[in-house]
C-alpha cells in the first residue's frame, strides 16, 4: 500500500507542476482594439428568489463598456416567490439596459431547472452569441466586451471564462474564515479547468461564466441527452461542444472577464452544491474527465493515508508543488493574502474529495433553491 501510495502522490506532485507551468507561461488576453462587431450577445440568467442579489448584477451590467445595443439582457424567472421579478421591472422601467423578463411557466417536476431556463430562452434570444451567469454574481465593466471581443478574434464554440468568490462580509471570524476555505478551493477547480482546456481535455467549467455560439448549440441540440442530471448546463454542454467542435472549445484568462459569486453561508448548502456537482461525474461521455476524477480521488487517498501514517516524505511531495500551484491562482485573483490559509485547506480538502466521491456513489435527494432534486 505504501509503494502504490507513493506512486501515487509523487505522479499529483508532477501534475501540480505541470499545472503550474502552463498557468504561468499562459499570457492574460488582451482584446484587438480593432476587432470586428460581427456578434450581438444575448444574456441569459436564471433566477429563482434572487431578489437580495439581482439589482447589484442589473446595476453591474447598466455599466458594461460595451455599446449597449450589442448586447440584450433575458432574465429566466424560474416560479420565484420572493419580489424578484417585481425588481427586474423597476429596474427595466429606470434604465436603458436592453432587459427581456420571461417568466418560466410553472413544472410540477423540474429535474434540471437551470437547463430548462436556458434552453427556453435561448429561443427568445436575438443574438447570436449567449453568455450565461447566475443572479448573484457580479461582473466587472469590461466582462461582455472582452468575452465579444474574443468571439471576434478567435476561431471558437464555447468559451469558459474565470470564476472566483466574493470576501465575506461578516463580522463573524469563522464565517469569514470559511470563506477563505471556499475561495481557494474553488479557484483551484476553476484553474485546474482552466489548463485542462487549454491542453485540449476539457473536463471542468462554471456556468456562472460561459459563452457559446447560439449555432452551436442547436447543432449540438443543446442539453439533450442529460436533462434528466440536476447539475451539468456547464459541463456537459462542454463536452458535446468540444466532441462537436474540435479544439473550439477555449478558455479565457483575463482578470477583466473574472465573474465572482456568492460562496456558500453554511455547511448544508455547501454540501447540497457539491453532491449536486459530485452527481454528474458518473454521467459523462468523455474519457478524460473520468480519468481526471479516478485519479484526483486515488490521489486524496494517499495522502490522507500519509497523514495518518506520518509520512512525512509523501506528504511534502504534495503539499509544495501544491502550494505553489495554488499561490500562482491566488496571485491571478488579486487575493495574495490567502496564501497564509493554503496549508489548512490542504489538510481538509483530501478529506472533502473522499467525502464527496464516496456520497456521488449513493443517489439521494437533496435540496438546492427550496426544490427537491436528486
Amino acid at each position: 500500500m505504501s509503494i502504490i501510495a507513493t506512486v501515487l502522490v509523487f505522479t499529483y506532485g508532477i501534475f501540480c507542476l505541470l499545472l503550474l507551468g502552463i498557468w504561468l507561461a499562459w499570457k492574460n488576453y488582451i482584446p484587438n482594439a480593432s476587432s470586428q462587431s460581427k456578434h450581438k450577445i444575448s444574456l441569459i440568467i436564471p433566477v429563482r428568489n434572487e431578489a437580495k442579489n439581482i439589482l447589484r448584477l442589473l446595476t453591474d451590467l447598466q455599466n458594461q463598456t460595451l455599446d449597449k445595443k450589442y448586447f440584450e439582457v433575458i432574465i429566466a424567472n424560474d416560479d420565484s416567490t420572493d419580489n424578484t421579478a417585481e425588481l427586474v421591472e423597476t429596474f427595466q422601467s429606470q434604465n436603458s439596459l436592453d432587459i427581456k423578463l420571461v417568466n418560466l411557466p410553472p413544472k410540477a417536476v423540474n429535474t434540471s431547472p437551470k437547463k430548462r431556463a436556458i434552453a427556453h430562452c435561448i429561443g427568445e434570444a436575438t443574438g447570436s452569441l449567449i453568455v450565461c451567469t447566475d443572479g448573484d454574481c457580479t461582473v466587472s465593466t469590461k466582462w461582455l466586451s472582452t468575452i465579444k471581443a474574443y468571439f471576434e478574434e478567435k476561431d471558437v464554440a464555447f468559451l469558459s471564462a474565470p470564476v472566483f468568490f466574493l470576501d465575506s462580509v461578516s463580522s463573524k471570524i469563522l464565517q469569514r474564515l470559511w470563506t477563505k476555505i471556499q475561495q481557494i478551493e474553488f479557484a483551484s477547480l476553476i484553474v485546474s479547468g482552466a489548463v485542462s482546456i487549454k491542453m485540449n481535455f476539457p473536463n471542468m467549467c462554471s456556468g456562472a461564466n460561459i459563452a457559446y455560439l447560439k449555432s452551436a448549440f442547436l447543432e449540438v441540440n443543446g442539453f439533450e441527452g442529460n436533462e434528466d442530471v440536476a447539475s451539468g448546463d456547464d459541463e456537459f454542454l462542454m463536452h458535446k461542444m468540444s466532441k462537436a467542435f474540435p479544439k473550439k472549445v477555449h478558455y479565457l484568462k483575463s482578470q477583466d472577464a473574472i465573474v465572482k459569486t456568492e460562496a456558500l453561508h453554511d455547511l448544508q448548502s455547501f454540501y447540497n452544491q457539491r453532491k449536486r456537482w459530485a452527481g454528474k461525474w458518473s454521467k459523462y461521455t468523455l474519457l478524460s474527465p473520468k480519468i481526471m476524477a479516478i485519479f484526483i480521488f486515488s490521489a486524496n487517498a494517499a495522502f490522507v493515508y500519509a497523514l495518518l501514517s506520518f509520512d512525512v516524505q509523501n506528504i511534502g511531495i504534495k503539499i509544495l508543488p501544491e502550494f505553489l500551484f495554488l499561490g500562482s491562482l491566488l496571485i491571478f485573483f488579486k487575493r495574495p493574502f490567502l496564501l497564509l490559509f493554503i496549508p489548512l485547506v490542504q489538510i481538509i480538502y483530501p478529506f472533502y474529495v473522499l467525502l464527496f466521491g464516496l456520497v456521488s456513489l449513493k443517489k439521494k435527494p437533496y435540496t438546492w433553491k427550496d426544490r427537491k432534486l436528486s
